[in-house]
Parts: structure tokens; C-alpha cells; sequence
């Protein structure tokens, strides 16, 4: 019941090829430049975790070739509070580059935790690529072993059913995904009880 899988995102393949994101950095500098600060977080001089105005796009660029800066990570969130009655924030657009792969081991998961503390509640998107889909998985398994509520939330007769998931196992054996729509299904991390 993990959200709906899709083969491949186009904002992917975009951020992928030099030549795009080589642009897209260029454009996101053009209009950002403000610094975003996750604690515990440093980088080479030559790499800036910049966002937007409202903190809903965050990039990390590279900024070795001065006149070509490439974006290194992404992330777009959404922060609602529609699917539940409770303040939320959804990761809509996650990218890391390969190019930077030492760089960037673990930061994923650690952006994942400093937008848990910051927003409190965390709920899967409606679509997600197979690794967005492991990585989801990766982080409902931590949840429950730090301790942190996990739920799972239909919304198909119209009434928010949050589901508690007490234990991995039980999250391995019976949250798998299956063939139906997922428009209104998702799954919570919180920090906090949700009844």
C-alpha cells in the first residue's frame, strides 16, 4: 500500500544531463541566494545549500567551476495541512547526482530528519520512483526504531483511518504495495501521537 510507483521522474532526467542542470543552477541562483542551515551539516567551501524565499525549494550547489555551478541535490516540499488535521510537509521532488556520491552519503537521510524536526510530521507523495519508494522504506524502519509514530492513513471513504504501525515487521508484512489507486493513501512519520 506504499504510494503509487512510477518508472522514472522527468524532473530526474532533467537534473541528470550537465547541460539542463548546469541551466537550472544558473536560474535557481539567479533568484535564490539565501543560505539554509541544517545543524550538524558542513560542505567543501566551493558547495552553498541555498533555498528559496519560503524554504520549499532546497538546492545544494557546486560551485567548483565559478562561471558553471551545478545543482548537486534537490529538494522541493510541500507543507499542508489537507490531508489530516495537523500541519504536514510532503518531499515532492528529491535529487541527489551521482557525480557527488561521496559527498552526499547519508545526506538525504539527514535533510529527511532536519525536515521531521522542523515540520513534525512527515507523509509520503502520492508517486514516488522505486528508489523514492526504498528510501521511504529506510525511513519508516528508522521511525520505528528511534521510537517515532508511523501510520498509515485511507482516506478512500473520505474519513482520515490513521493506522498505527507498531513495528518494522509489520510494516514489511502487511504494507506492501499493491495494484489499486493511491490517491488517497499515504504513510505519516510523526514525532508526536496523531489520534
Amino acid at each position: 500500500m506504499m504510494p503509487q510507483n512510477i518508472q522514472h521522474a522527468d524532473f530526474s532526467d532533467i537534473l541528470r544531463k550537465p547541460s539542463s542542470n548546469k541551466t537550472l543552477a544558473k536560474k535557481f541562483l539567479a533568484k535564490y541566494s539565501s543560505p539554509y542551515v541544517v545543524d550538524g551539516l558542513n560542505f567543501p567551501d566551493n558547495f552553498q545549500l541555498l533555498a528559496n524565499k519560503k524554504k520549499t525549494s532546497i538546492r545544494l550547489i557546486d560551485r567548483t567551476d565559478i562561471d558553471n555551478p551545478r545543482i548537486s541535490y534537490a529538494v522541493d516540499i510541500e507543507v499542508s495541512d489537507e490531508k489530516i488535521k495537523h500541519k504536514t510537509c510532503t518531499q515532492i521532488i528529491v535529487w541527489a547526482n551521482p557525480r557527488n556520491e561521496e559527498l552526499l552519503i547519508g545526506f538525504p537521510r539527514k535533510m529527511f530528519n532536519h525536515l521531521l524536526q522542523k515540520y513534525v510530521i512527515m507523509v509520503t507523495d502520492k508517486q514516488q520512483t522505486h528508489d523514492g519508494k526504498r528510501f521511504w522504506e529506510r525511513r519508516i524502519i528508522q521511525a520505528l526504531d528511534d521510537n517515532k509514530f508511523v501510520y498509515f492513513c485511507d482516506k478512500t471513504s473520505g474519513t482520515s483511518n490513521l493506522q498505527s504501525i507498531l513495528n518494522a515487521d509489520d510494516f514489511l508484512e502487511f504494507f506492501e504495495p499493491i495494484d489499486e489507486p493511491y490517491q488517497n493513501k499515504w504513510f505519516l512519520i510523526s514525532q508526536v501521537v496523531l489520534g
